[in-house]
């Protein structure tokens, strides 16, 4: 009985072992068309290949049962139940630095062999908009000293409110190079705390049932 226990155990440390170890090659093609969404991804490793293919063409009585559950919503609903664009951007403002050392982090583990990025946006707002085009060019620009198959093209609208997004991208990683970097990442003191804010933002905005 004990020799098969650990052929087992040895059987599940070496897969373990393969899963964080070995390099697995990801593509990824997601479009975004205000509320459609539409998501090819491709999943390699050890010869193995799995897709995922899922879209938001939903048929009418799906459209019907969310339109039933949203007015059952709105009609429970005491407080607003979202955050609103303004404070996504002061938390996205707080851990600015933070996110910029894990894209740095994450660029020098993952091999990017391919990946481009097509985003037309506007918000109802032109200040939120302009913000958000700001921080995304800065983006663009890490990316491209980082990656030279990186294009990357940004149109914002002042004028509309429209989101379309269109991302394709082969990467080649392995989980054990990406410990650090997400750990780092998890752990920085004003990740955390933007974590907390959006935690009893969410807490607060939910509607009181007494």
């Amino acid at each position: 009985m004990l020799p098969v226990i650990y052929a087992a155990l040895a059987l599940i440390v070496l897969f373990i072992g393969l899963v964080v170890f070995a390099a697995f090659d990801v593509t990824i093609d997601v479009k975004i068309k205000m509320a459609r969404v539409s998501r090819h991804i491709t999943i390699k490793w050890m010869g193995v290949s799995y897709k995922f293919r899922n879209g938001n063409g939903n048929s009418a009585k799906q459209k019907d049962k969310q339109a039933k559950s949203k007015k059952v919503k709105t009609k429970k609903k005491t407080k607003t139940s979202s955050i609103g664009i303004s404070s996504w951007f002061r938390i996205t403002r707080t851990i600015q630095k933070p996110v910029i050392r894990f894209i740095k982090d994450i660029l020098g583990v993952v091999k990017f062999r391919k990946i481009s990025c097509d985003l037309t946006f506007g918000f109802s707002d032109p200040a939120d908009t302009g913000i958000l085009s700001g921080l995304l060019y800065g983006l663009k620009g890490l990316f491209a000293k980082r990656c030279s198959v990186f294009d990357f093209s940004i149109d914002p609208q002042f004028q509309d409110e429209i989101f379309d997004l269109h991302v394709f991208t082969n990467i080649r990683f392995r989980i054990s190079s990406l410990i650090f970097a997400v750990f780092r990442f998890v752990t920085n003191r004003k990740v955390l705390g933007a974590a907390w804010l959006v935690f009893r933002q969410r807490r607060a905005s939910k509607p009181n049932m007494f």
